[in-house]
């Protein structure tokens, strides 16, 4: 098993299935999703964690909202301050459930609207057997972070009170992402070794150096500021649903995780979460420290490459970052 393994699609599965108390719509990103719920309940001010990818902020400038950031600590648990906003950005980190109680208590104090941040945790469930990303008022979900997908992300409408806002999914279109998709798809079916897979990745990696000096992809500063070029929805989610077969793929990431986090382990390394009956991880995620390299060398050998999580704004780069923001990798299950 490794990222580049094909995922099973013999199953039709409607995603309002899954979700039957919610309303869903459909969008290419998370974050048009997130830009259509700030839009429509007219948020004007937003508290969100430092510890989060920069373009996540797109769509809170793009619409002029006020933010405020909070730290978490290295169980990536929130540090909520008495800093009144409209709404809070929960987020649920590498697919596992993030504890609800500290975004409760915040949303009674200040009537608050709980936007749940599931891009990482499609499909995961928390203790009480419920699905992220319906736990919070309205919810987010990237589906195409768990399922081989041109695009694809959905909006989660929790709370009656705020469904039948006017919401729209985006139209359907076959977009150059498309037909990246299939180009891609067809490379994927003729890896028949991960050695061939790992080497695709080193020659990106080669090539991205020799053009722009860095083996990895550069921040990208606009991100903060600018959406994403593509505004349809693959056509492949026209229907509303996935071809998947949920219960393999979910006993394949689980026992990726297990795995890797077996030899994390032999390299002293830790990983952030402890796998737990709910979670179907999106990637492995763990502190780095003097023997990373190592670590990292050790995997491409098994078939698996590492990445550094997130690309962090600007004003928490400039800012009181954390240390360990900088120093968190993670381990990709899909390729």
């Amino acid at each position: 098993m490794t990222p580049f393994d094909l995922q099973k699609v013999d199953k039709q599965i409607y995603i309002s299935e899954l979700f039957e108390k919610s309303d869903v719509y459909f969008y290419p990103y998370a974050r048009y999703a997130f830009l259509e719920v700030l839009q429509k309940l007219s948020i004007k001010s937003i508290y969100l964690p430092a510890f989060i990818c920069r373009d996540m902020l797109s769509p809170i400038n793009t619409l002029g909202i006020t933010y405020f950031f909070y730290d978490v600590d290295e169980t990536l648990s929130p540090l909520l301050e008495d800093v009144p906003c409209e709404a809070i950005l929960m987020v649920n980190y590498f697919g596992f459930a993030q504890d609800m109680a500290p975004f409760v208590k915040y949303k009674k104090k200040y009537s608050a609207l709980i936007i749940e941040d599931n891009a990482h945790g499609f499909l995961s469930q928390d203790s009480d057997h419920k699905l992220l990303g319906s736990r919070g008022d309205v919810g987010l979900l990237s589906i195409r972070k768990t399922v081989f997908l041109p695009n694809g992300a959905a909006l989660l409408i929790n709370d009656e009170v705020l469904k039948n806002r006017g919401y729209e999914s985006f139209q359907s279109m076959t977009s150059f992402e498309d037909v990246a998709y299939q180009k891609k798809l067809g490379i994927k079916r003729k890896i028949f070794s991960y050695y061939i897979g790992i080497g695709i990745v080193l020659a990106r990696r080669l090539l991205r150096y020799l053009k722009t000096g860095s083996a990895l992809p550069l921040p990208d500063k606009e991100s903060e500021h600018t959406l994403p070029s593509n505004g349809y929805l693959t056509p492949l989610l026209q229907d509303k649903s996935i071809m998947l077969n949920i219960p393999q793929e979910i006993d394949r990431r689980k026992a990726l995780y297990r795995m890797v986090q077996r030899w994390a382990k032999e390299f002293g390394l830790k990983c952030i979460y402890e796998l737990d009956e709910g979670s179907v991880p999106f990637e492995f995620a763990f502190m780095g420290n003097d023997r990373s390299k190592k670590f990292e060398f050790f995997l491409l050998k098994k078939g698996f490459f590492v990445l550094p999580w997130p690309d962090l704004p600007d004003e928490v780069l400039s800012g009181h970052c954390k240390d360990f923001y900088k120093n968190i990798k993670v381990i990709p299950f899909l390729w």
